[in-house]
């Protein structure tokens, strides 16, 4: 772990269906700053988001800045409502604050039924045409492609169950009084843009920013644009 910056340390938090690895560049390029990125499910978390977040509050001391990326997205709402006190700003990125609707919880059990019967290959090859832009670099494909067959297929499950059951974060957005950065990839398709801008508008002061040429993992397939608006939200934070 690198030396921490102005006493606050980020925490990176993944997408579905990847690990801590997404974090890999961005972690290099932040240098001096303290980042921390935990695969998901955390240990001792259990199956649901309180039970993640609690572990990772556990895990990690002082001040935090949780950054997090679609399912990370979800849990960076838990964080604030378990320990505002201790976070001193807040990005989500390709996220959504509603709750799962019916169709989307039917949509999960046939996620989890298509892990158990093919496991961590048949679940990236449903998933792949929807996470990039039709831009995105092969190599950028195949470095999140490494990732997510690397998963074990009862930690995707268990994954899905919390996205599944995830509560309404919409009251959340409110109470949220730090700086807070709202990003989105401008192709993404799981969780468009106008899911972003409902966020950002519920969080006042809150800061949107659209990536272009990219899907639903800008840190992979643009880790410049997103580094750019990370640092400006940390220098804002350190402030």
């Amino acid at each position: 772990m690198n030396a921490p910056l102005r006493g606050f340390t980020v925490l990176l938090l993944h997408a579905f269906p990847l690990d801590a690895g997404m974090w890999d560049e961005i972690r290099r390029e932040l240098g001096e700053v303290a980042a921390v990125a935990p695969s998901l499910p955390p240990e001792g978390g259990g199956r649901t988001l309180p039970g993640w977040a609690a572990a990772i509050l556990g895990l990690i001391e002082g001040e935090i800045v949780p950054v997090g990326v679609s399912m990370g997205g979800y849990l960076a709402f838990e964080l604030w409502r378990q320990a505002p006190e201790r976070i001193s700003g807040l990005v989500f990125s390709d996220t959504r604050a509603g709750p799962e609707t019916d169709e989307g919880r039917a949509g999960r059990e046939r996620t989890i039924e298509l892990i158990r019967e093919r496991g961590a290959a048949g679940l990236w090859e449903e998933m792949e045409p929807k996470l990039f832009s039709p831009s995105a670099k092969p190599e950028v494909v195949e470095q999140a492609r490494s990732l997510a067959l690397g998963r074990h297929p009862v930690d995707l499950v268990t994954c899905v169950e919390v996205i599944r059951d995830r509560p309404d974060s919409r009251p959340t957005l409110p109470t949220i009084d730090v700086p807070a950065l709202v990003l989105v990839g401008e192709k993404d398709e799981l969780t468009p843009p106008p899911e972003a801008a409902a966020i950002a508008s519920g969080i006042r002061g809150a800061k949107l920013v659209a990536i272009p040429e990219s899907g639903h993992l800008p840190p992979l397939e643009r880790p410049d644009a997103f580094l750019a608006s990370l640092r400006s939200l940390l220098a804002e934070v350190g402030a």
